[in-house]
């Protein structure tokens, strides 16, 4: 019973590494051209992913990490701080810029730190120290950065101003855009959360960074227990500041997804409905995720159903004032977009070889992903973060285009996954010990 328990810890401890590894990779190539091509940064997301569905063929549960296994990760958001620690796409002033990477780089290095102080006082001051660094982070950036040169931050803040006159999102034209001039390519939800920080604050990325340091918190809560540095990973990945700068929408999607797996750890499923119809009712292809959650033991097809339904009475209003304004915007305009040979993802390498794939490449390599998922993954809510990571990760890499800010989607849920697992014990001796092969309450 000794050598199995040992293999066993063995198994887990290399899952957890495994997926450590697959975060660094992720965060690495993600974040070295801004999430477009080149074959570094392919090759990195790529091998990534490989390790990642190596990890949920094996059938292994994933434990939490331990300051040592953290200290990989840690290295690695410090290095990246230092070495490239702003994107080139921000416009930012010089002053700004000097700022904003001083602060990257101190809380990277406060996270690497904080593994050589073990005690629940020391973590828990660290963690309020990585959260005000990162809070403060975000606000220089947009104090430094008040009119980011994207459509993205364009669109949020003018439908959130529109939300406050009634106006149709889906039918408001945006102003000074470079980008999309008409077309709101999300869910309501997304408008509907972000509007009252445009409303109170100026900005709708205070709210994205609220987002992010829910997200941090959700985490936390996962494991109050485990290292800092395992829920700091939501905020010092490579390039967090570039992400909350250009208004991308991810955080939000961390956020409900990590509240929903915490909802189920907890015993509270209801609570997870709502949550993840929250993420349905933000951004559209959430609901690649709905055959995952319905076959969940913990969720089931009955809350599967009850979430989509609460995430379409969110959307109900739009799609009454103008149905079809909103399917050409979320749906048909997605569905039309064209390979770039700039997207960071496996069409665009075809594509720059001269070979132009459809929209099958997209349905096997999901097709894939929801088979490892479904028949190898323990039936737990690390399992379930952990298989929600690997089919959006799929998704971004067979995709027509994927960019920096949808590889932070997977890259939020691996650390999800880990927060939510449990060290395997054995309890010796006993026959009782053997089929006790479960977790302890390490985080309680």
């Amino acid at each position: 019973m000794g050598e199995a328990g040992a293999r066993e810890r063995h198994t887990t401890g290399l899952a957890t590494i495994g997926v450590l590894v697959a975060w660094c990779l992720l965060a690495v190539g993600d974040s070295r051209h801004e999430g477009e091509f080149s074959s570094f940064s392919l090759i990195c997301v790529v091998l990534g992913l490989a390790i990642v569905a190596a990890v949920v063929a094996a059938g292994a549960d994933v434990a939490v990490p331990t300051p040592l296994m953290l200290a990989l990760p840690a290295t690695v958001a410090v290095i990246a701080a230092i070495a490239h620690p702003v994107g080139r796409y921000m416009d930012i002033s010089a002053d700004g810029e000097t700022a904003v990477k001083a602060l990257v780089v101190a809380t990277a290095l406060v996270t690497l730190a904080s593994l050589a102080f073990p005690g629940a006082v020391a973590q828990k001051v660290a963690l309020a120290t990585i959260a005000a660094l990162a809070l403060t982070t975000a606000v220089v950036v947009i104090r430094a950065a008040p009119a980011p040169a994207i459509d993205v931050w364009v669109l949020l803040q003018q439908s959130s101003s529109g939300l406050l006159h009634g106006l149709d999102m889906y039918r408001q034209h945006w102003q000074n855009s470079n980008g999309l001039q008409d077309v709101y390519p999300y869910l309501p939800a997304t408008t509907v959360l972000l509007a009252p920080f445009k409303w109170v604050l100026g900005d709708v990325r205070y709210g994205l960074t609220t987002a992010a340091l829910v997200g941090m918190y959700l985490t936390y809560r996962l494991a109050p227990k485990a290292p800092a540095a395992l829920a700091a990973l939501i905020v010092i990945a490579p390039h967090w500041a570039f992400l909350i700068d250009q208004s991308w929408t991810e955080p939000l999607l961390v956020a409900a997804l990590a509240g929903a797996v915490l909802a189920l750890d907890r015993g509270h499923p209801w609570y997870a409905v709502i949550a993840l119809a929250l993420a349905l009712a933000c951004k559209q292809h959430i609901a690649v995720l709905l055959p995952l959650f319905a076959v969940w033991p913990s969720f089931g097809l009955r809350r599967t159903l009850a979430a989509a339904a609460l995430a379409a009475a969110i959307v109900a209003p739009w799609i009454i004032a103008g149905g079809h304004a909103l399917w050409h915007d979320a749906v048909t305009a997605n569905l039309d977009l064209g390979v770039q040979t700039r997207a960071l993802n496996l069409p665009s390498l075809f594509l720059r070889h001269g070979h132009l794939v459809g929209f099958w490449f997209l349905l096997v390599a999901l097709a894939g992903a929801y088979a490892l998922a479904l028949t190898r993954l323990p039936r737990t809510p690390s399992g379930l973060a952990l298989g929600a990571a690997l089919i959006m990760w799929t998704l971004d890499v067979a995709n027509k285009q994927t960019y920096f800010n949808h590889y932070t989607l997977p890259l939020g849920l691996l650390v999800v996954s880990l927060a939510a697992a449990r060290p395997v014990h054995i309890t010796a001796n006993t026959e009782r010990g053997r089929e006790r092969q479960t977790r302890t309450e390490f985080i309680r």
